[in-house]
């Protein structure tokens, strides 16, 4: 996580386990509070969190204020939360206002919604493992879920389980888009003659465009200054890179010369 720092800054980090990600002070804890409520269980706010604010991040008064809501119980989760948002001074009165408005229309979302909304956050913070078991819950139902599952599966390179997922939702919409990401995901990582059985959904044509969309990415990636985007390209089909390119630009450049 990375924000602006304004604070204390601890060496001692305190370890958020839904997101698996580690916070060191006041304002990364109110930017993830204020970023990823849908990760935010009912036991968020622990004797645990409260020792770390007080020992660690010496923020007494804030540590003593939550201890006394949170032994006595008088005030709700969505109180605790605003009221640490507050003391960080990370935020503004209407952006805290905003906060309060979108939590409280989190609690209103169905099974469904909410656990595609957490699933979203975990596969934007690549913790695609968690977001895995997210989108299982819901995956034989919806097929957002099931897409983003086999997405989270070609993330972590396990590339026969996403494929098997692209297949089933394939059966269940028949979207030529689903077909395209299996198409990629055989590609980079396999081998596209194991697309035959879906051959009549997928002209030559449709092919060669597919085709040059990954020549064009590798391209763009290879002239890319970014050393991120060429790794993630290159841990993503490496073999298949290095034994194709050349071939697939020949192709490009024969048949398709008028593309600058």
């Amino acid at each position: 996580m990375s924000i602006i720092y304004c604070g204390k800054l601890n060496k001692k980090p305190y370890y958020i386990k839904e997101a698996d990600i580690n916070i060191y002070t006041i304002q990364e804890l109110s930017y993830y509070i204020y970023n990823y409520a849908m990760l935010i269980t009912n036991n968020f706010i622990s004797k645990n969190l409260i020792l770390y604010i007080d020992n660690a991040l010496e923020l007494h008064e804030l540590a003593e204020k939550l201890n006394v809501q949170y032994n006595t119980k008088q005030s709700s989760l969505i109180d605790l939360l605003m009221l640490i948002l507050e003391y960080s001074n990370y935020y503004n009165e209407n952006d805290i206002k905003k906060f309060k408005n979108r939590i409280l229309k989190l609690v209103e979302l169905d099974e469904y919604d909410y656990i595609n909304l957490s699933g979203d956050i975990l596969f934007e913070l690549k913790k695609y493992e968690k977001a895995i078991k997210q989108y299982e819950k819901i995956s034989k139902d919806d097929d957002n879920a099931l897409l983003k599952l086999a997405y989270c599966y070609a993330k972590l390179q396990f590339y026969d389980n996403a494929i098997l997922n692209f297949k089933i939702l394939f059966n269940r919409t028949r979207n030529i888009k689903v077909l395209k990401d299996m198409y990629f995901c055989y590609k980079l990582f396999g081998s596209a003659d194991e697309m035959s059985e879906y051959k009549n959904f997928i002209s030559s044509e449709v092919s060669t465009e597919w085709e040059l969309e990954i020549v064009k990415l590798i391209l763009d990636v290879k002239s890319s200054d970014s050393i991120k985007e060429k790794e993630e390209l290159f841990l993503m089909g490496d073999a298949y890179i290095k034994d194709s390119l050349n071939t697939l630009i020949k192709v490009w450049k024969d048949k398709y010369r008028y593309i600058s």
